[in-house]
C-alpha cells in the first residue's frame, strides 16, 4: 500500500492524536507550498489556533484524489487516535471507506470526524471495532465501498487498452507522482502491442497447461481465440505464435516482460477450466467439426487445437430448404441413395447410442449411381468434391483421416483403385477397430494413441470379399460385418426428370450448390435430443429383433446393431429429409435383405471355413490313399491322409465315405483361421467327427485303424463331407 501524504511527518508514539485534513478541499485548506515545503493556508492556521496545534506539524491529507484510492493508502501503522477534520465535501461512502481502511490496516482505537475547527461531529470508534469483530458488517462495508475500489486511480505502473492519435492497443503507463505529497501529477505511456485479452487458462488431454487469448484481426469478421502453451508464454516462442496469428508487438524486451507479468496477474481472475483438445466430434457436450467449428454448447470452455487435411471441405452453401427441394425430394424411393444418407447421418449417433464403427460398401459391375450416392452423402456435411476420399491411398492416411473425423463420416470411392493388397486389407479391417497403433516417443514413454468412431460409405464394382480375394489379401470374418456388402439398386424413381441420366446429372450438379447446412442442423438437433435418440433406437431395435429372431446370431447382431442404427438416423432426421417413417423403413429393410442374401443366413466365418476345407479336399483328392487299397492308384504329391470308400470293386465298408486328414495338411489348408476356431466350427457343423474319448494334446484327432494304414500308427482328423446332390 502507498502512504497517505505526510505519513512520514506524523508522530510515532501511540498516545499522541494525529490530525488528518479530509474532503474535496483538503489541499486548499492546507495551502502547501512545494518550494518552501510549508503550510500557508488560512483555514489550516485557524484550525491550529483552535486546537492548540503547531502549524509546522503537517497533517495527513485525504483530498479527492486520495479518497479515490483510499483502499490503497496506508493512513497510520502506529497511532491509536486520529481526528479527521472535514474541508469541502465528504460522502458517506467515503467515510465508510476510511473506517474500513482503519479497521483492516491500522491499530486505531479512537477516531472521530470533526468540523473545520476541530470540533467533533461523529465518533466512529465503535463502528471500527464492529468492522473488526463482525464479518457480516465488514462484508457489507466492502460491498458499499466497492465502487471506490473499482474506480481507484492507479499509482504504480500498469498496462491498459488505449486509443490515441498515433496508436491503438495495450500501453504501458507510468504515473508521475509528487515525491513529497504522493499526488499524481501526470503519466508517461508507451505502446506495447495491439489489443488482446486473456480469456482463461486450462490444460490439454496430456495435462499440459495453456493460456487462452482472444482478439479480432482487421480482416476477420469475429474475434479469434488462440491457446499458448504456458511453457512458451513470455518467451520468444510464445510471442512468435501470437504474432503469426495477427498480434502486432513492440520489440522492447522490457515491455514484453511487463506484459508477461500483467497477464500472469490477470490469470487469477479468469476462468481456469478451459479444455484444450485436438479431438474432434463430441467433446464436453459440444460437437467439433474437423475445421474447428463448434456446434452446440460445451459444458466447459473448449478450445480445438488441430484441423483435418480435409477441413477446407467443411463449408456450407445454400439452405436447408434448398437441400430438401433439390436433393432429398429427388432421393425418395431410391433405396440405395437413401441408404447413403442414412450412413452419413448415423456418424454422430454412434457415440450417443454406444455403437461401434461400421460402414457400407455399395457395389455394382456398371455405373448405377455409386458416385452420385457418394456425393449426396458427403453433401450433408460439406463440399462433396473436397470431402471424398479414394481407396487409392495408404492405410495410415485413412486412419489419420478417421482420427480427424472422429464421430464423423468418410467416403472411399472405387475399391478397385486400391493397388496395394496390404493397404486394402488394413483399411477394410483396421479402420473399424477405432484405435491406432501404440507408438513410442524418442524422448521416452508412448505417444497418445489415435482413437476414432466413424461411419464409412464405400463403392466399387466388386464386393469387398471378391476384391480381397482377387488381390490375394486376407479376408477377415470381422470385415464383412463391419463393412457391409450391399449390392446397389438401380434408380427407380426419377421424379420429374426424363431419364435416369438426367436425374443423376441434376443431383451431381445440385450437391455442389447445396451442402453442409443439413449436417450442422442435424448435429445441433442431436446435441439437444440425446435422450430422444436413445429412446428411438430402443424402439427401432425392438422391431429389428422381431424381424431377425429366426436368423443366425451373427445376422441378428448386424440387424439390431447396424441396420437398426441406420433406420434410427432416418427416423430422427425425418423433419430434415421429409421422408416418412414407412419410406425410411422400406429403404433400410430392402438394403438389409440384399445384404443378407449375399452374406447368408449362417455365420459367414463358418461358411468360409467349411468351403475352404471342402475345396481343399476336392482339389487334392489324388493325394489321399484309398481304402480298400487300390493297386492302380497313383498318389499325387505328398500324401495328406486316407479316403475311406463306401465301396470299391464290389466290397462294401460299414461306414459312409469319409476322410482321415493328417494334422499338418489340415492346419495348412485352414491357416488363416485359428486352430481352435476351425476345429470347433467343423465339429459344430458336423463335418468333423469328435472322438468319444479325447486324448491329451491330440484335441479331436483319431487314431487311424491299422487295417487302413497297413499296420503303422498314424493320427488324423475324421472328415465326412456333406455335399448337396447338385454339388
Amino acid at each position: 500500500m502507498d502512504k497517505a501524504p505526510f505519513f512520514d511527518k506524523q508522530p510515532t508514539d501511540k498516545i499522541t492524536e494525529i490530525f488528518c485534513l479530509v474532503g474535496s478541499k483538503a489541499w486548499n485548506a492546507l495551502g502547501y507550498d512545494r518550494k518552501t515545503k510549508k503550510a500557508t493556508g488560512e483555514e489550516w492556521a485557524l484550525l491550529c489556533q483552535a486546537t492548540g496545534r503547531k502549524a509546522d506539524n503537517l497533517p495527513l491529507i485525504l483530498d479527492s484524489q486520495q479518497l479515490k484510492s483510499i483502499n490503497q493508502l496506508k493512513i497510520t501503522d502506529t497511532q491509536t487516535m486520529i481526528r479527521f477534520c472535514i474541508f469541502g465535501e465528504l460522502t458517506e461512502t467515503e467515510k465508510n471507506a476510511i473506517a474500513l481502511n482503519l479497521a483492516k490496516h491500522s491499530p486505531v482505537e479512537h477516531a472521530i470526524f470533526a468540523d473545520n475547527l476541530g470540533y467533533e461531529v461523529e465518533n466512529i470508534s465503535g463502528y471500527i471495532e464492529r468492522l473488526r469483530a463482525d464479518e457480516d458488517s465488514r462484508l457489507l462495508a466492502e460491498m458499499t465501498t466497492k465502487e471506490i475500489e473499482d474506480n481507484a486511480p492507479k499509482r504504480t505502473p500498469y498496462i491498459e487498452y488505449r486509443q490515441t492519435e498515433k496508436a491503438e492497443g495495450l500501453f504501458y503507463v507510468v504515473p508521475q507522482l509528487d515525491k513529497a505529497t504522493g499526488e499524481i501529477l501526470g503519466e508517461k505511456e508507451k505502446w506495447i502491442c495491439s489489443n488482446f485479452e486473456l480469456k482463461g487458462q486450462g490444460k490439454d488431454d496430456n495435462g499440459d497447461y495453456y493460456y487462452l487469448f482472444s482478439w479480432k484481426n482487421i480482416d476477420e469478421k469475429k474475434a479469434r481465440v488462440e491457446a499458448i502453451p504456458l511453457a512458451d508464454f513470455g518467451s520468444e516462442a510464445g510471442w512468435k505464435i501470437l504474432k503469426s496469428k495477427g498480434v502486432k508487438m513492440t520489440q522492447g524486451q522490457g515491455l514484453t516482460a511487463n506484459l508477461t507479468e500483467h497477464f500472469h496477474a490477470q490469470s487469477k481472475a479468469v476462468p481456469n477450466d478451459w479444455r484444450v483438445t485436438n479431438l474432434k466430434g463430441w467433446q464436453s457436450g459440444a460437437y467439433i467439426l474437423p475445421n474447428g467449428e463448434m456446434i452446440g454448447e460445451a459444458d466447459k470452455p473448449l478450445y480445438f487445437s488441430e484441423k483435418s487435411g480435409a477441413s477446407e471441405g467443411y463449408t456450407t452453401s445454400g439452405t436447408l430448404e434448398s437441400w430438401q427441394k433439390e436433393i432429398a425430394d429427388n432421393l425418395r424411393g431410391n433405396h440405395s441413395m437413401m441408404l447413403g444418407v442414412a450412413v452419413a447421418l448415423s456418424a454422430p449417433l454412434l457415440s450417443i447410442l454406444g455403437r461401434d464403427s461400421f460402414g457400407v460398401h455399395l457395389y455394382a459391375e456398371s455405373s448405377k449411381g455409386k458416385t452420385t450416392t457418394l456425393n449426396i452423402a458427403n453433401s450433408i456435411y460439406g463440399n462433396p468434391e473436397k470431402l471424398k476420399l479414394s481407396w487409392s491411398t495408404t492405410a495410415v492416411g485413412v486412419k489419420n483421416e478417421a482420427t480427424a473425423r472422429n464421430d464423423g463420416f468418410l467416403t472411399l470411392d472405387e475399391i478397385g483403385q486400391a493397388k496395394n493388397p496390404r493397404d486394402l486389407e488394413s483399411i477394410a479391417y483396421d479402420i473399424f477397430n477405432e484405435t491406432g497403433k501404440l507408438q513410442g516417443k524418442k524422448e521416452g514413454g508412448n505417444r497418445a494413441v489415435n482413437r476414432w468412431k466413424i461411419t464409412a460409405l464405400s463403392t466399387g464394382e466388386k464386393d469387398l470379399e471378391t476384391q480381397l480375394l482377387n488381390q490375394q489379401a486376407k479376408v477377415h470374418a470381422g470385415q464383412l460385418v463391419r463393412l457391409l456388402n450391399v449390392p446397389i439398386m438401380e434408380v427407380k424413381e426419377i421424379h420429374s426428370f426424363a431419364s435416369v441420366k438426367a436425374h443423376a446429372d441434376h443431383l451431381n450438379e445440385q450437391v455442389l450448390e447445396h451442402f453442409g447446412i443439413v449436417g450442422r442442423e442435424w448435429i445441433a438437433f442431436l446435441s439437444q435430443n440425446k435422450e430422444l435418440a436413445k429412446a428411438t433406437y430402443k424402439q427401432v431395435k425392438r422391431k429389428w429383433l422381431e424381424r431377425s429372431e429366426n436368423m443366425s446370431g451373427q445376422v441378428q447382431r448386424v440387424a439390431t446393431d447396424r441396420f437398426a442404427t441406420l433406420e434410427t438416423a432416418l427416423v430422427l432426421a425425418k423433419h430434415f429429409t421429409k421422408w416418412s417413417d414407412e419410406e425410411n423403413d422400406q429403404a433400410i429393410l430392402n438394403n438389409f435383405l440384399n445384404w443378407k442374401e449375399l452374406y447368408g443366413e449362417n455365420s459367414h466365418e463358418e461358411k468360409r471355413i467349411t468351403d475352404t476345407l471342402i475345396n481343399f479336399i476336392l482339389a487334392n483328392e489324388l493325394s489321399f490313399y484309398e481304402h480298400p487299397y487300390n493297386e492302380r492308384q497313383v498318389i499325387k504329391g505328398e500324401p495328406i491322409g486316407y479316403k475311406i470308400l463306401q465301396s470299391n470293386g464290389g466290397k462294401v465298408t460299414r461306414e459312409i465315405e469319409h476322410f482321415y486328414i493328417y494334422p499338418k495338411p489340415l492346419k495348412d489348408a485352414l491357416h488363416e483361421f485359428s486352430k481352435k476356431t476351425f476345429l470347433e466350427t467343423l465339429v459344430n457343423v458336423g463335418i468333423m467327427e469328435k472322438p468319444k474319448r479325447l486324448q491329451k494334446d491330440y484335441d479331436y484327432q483319431f487314431t487311424i485303424p491299422t487295417t487302413v494304414t497297413g499296420g503303422s500308427k498314424r493320427r488324423g482328423y475324421k472328415i465326412t463331407l456333406k455335399i448337396d446332390e447338385e454339388e
